[in-house]
């Protein structure tokens, strides 16, 4: 599973980059189609759900449960650690 962004609902607060522990994320530079800053996703591979089942192995979700706008989500997909 990977983590998304749905950059029509971010705001660009950057929430997740200072609760991540992983740092998954660092501020953006472009500005959104709704004039907002969002995050980069920069460094997927350090999160520790990165290509697990979220179903059974989930073991952080810091920046979904984080997220004011709901704007970050996990896509299925990849391979299994």
């Amino acid at each position: 599973m990977q983590i998304r962004n749905r950059r029509e609902f971010c705001k660009g607060c950057n929430i997740c980059v200072l609760v991540c522990p992983s740092r998954v994320f660092s501020e953006g530079m472009e500005v959104s189609e709704r004039g907002y800053i969002p995050p980069l996703i920069t460094n997927p591979e350090r999160c520790p759900n990165h290509r697990r089942d979220r179903k059974r192995d989930a073991v952080c979700e810091m920046c979904v449960l984080s997220c004011p706008d709901q704007a970050l989500f996990w896509e299925e997909g990849g391979e299994k650690e």
